[in-house]
């Protein structure tokens, strides 16, 4: 979504949880075959979305303290992190690849 700062547009995006927890049945889960392609579908809309703020479900996610505290002593520019929106979710993505990789050399439950 776009925000209004200080009469400058910014591009903020809040990011729900492109993880996969234990237990995901990412490709042999008859209720949800299309698991692994729906996630690889998030990661490609993640990584097309212009970023300047980055936001999330947890603020451990997104660095949430720390930039508050910045933010508390006059930074205003503490929440603008489009390089920490892209280490995010190049980690998350990894994550789930490495998943992936995982569940297909294993046979199936």
């Amino acid at each position: 979504m776009q925000v209004e700062e200080g009469g400058k547009t910014l591009n903020a995006v809040i990011v729900g949880g492109p993880n996969v927890n234990p237990g995901y049945n990412l490709i042999h889960d008859p209720k949800y075959p299309q698991m692994a392609a729906d996630y690889a579908q998030g990661f490609r809309t993640l990584k097309s979305l212009p970023c300047d703020v980055f936001l999330g479900a947890h603020g451990q996610f997104f660095n949430l303290l720390p930039k508050f505290a910045r933010k508390r002593v006059g930074d205003d520019q503490a929440f603008i992190d489009p390089t920490g929106y892209r280490d995010y979710i190049a980690n998350r993505q990894q994550a789930f690849e490495t998943e992936l990789a995982k569940q297909r050399q294993a046979k199936p439950i």
